[in-house]
């Protein structure tokens, strides 16, 4: 467990500072977060803790195996609109699990957090599932 640090702000960026005086960037913003799990505390990154490697695996296969049986159905009652805005939810969301998986590896990757939460997940994703409804 990471213990003897300081949370300093500097220059508008949350810093994990040790007493021998180094310096860690917690952040992606205006300079690459150079943290690493065995120097920083996790409730430091962007969600305050690691998301689960086994369940975002689970949750990819999930949406595998939908997106084929989606495909499957699709060709088989001839409903190509359906289909094909179904497999994109299902992408979009197997996209979304696979940057989870990328925060997993480096809690402080801002780009990952990016993918998950930004166009993929939040924005497309609800509107994909329900055109098709």
């Amino acid at each position: 467990m990471v213990s003897g640090y300081n949370i300093s702000i500097i220059g508008g960026l949350p810093y994990v500072v040790y007493p021998d005086g180094t310096t860690y960037s917690t952040t992606g913003g205006k300079v690459d977060a150079n943290c690493t799990l065995s120097v920083c505390p996790l409730d430091q990154t962007i969600y305050g803790y690691r998301p689960t490697f086994p369940g975002s695996v689970a949750l990819i296969a999930l949406f595998a195996i939908c997106a084929i049986i989606q495909l499957g159905l699709g060709i088989r009652y001839k409903t190509w609109g359906f289909m094909v805005v179904m497999f994109l939810g299902c992408l979009d969301e197997i996209l979304g699990y696979v940057a989870r998986i990328m925060y997993y590896q480096n809690p402080w990757n801002g780009s990952s957090f990016v993918m998950q939460i930004g166009k993929f997940t939040t924005f497309l994703l609800p509107l994909e599932f329900t055109e098709s409804a």
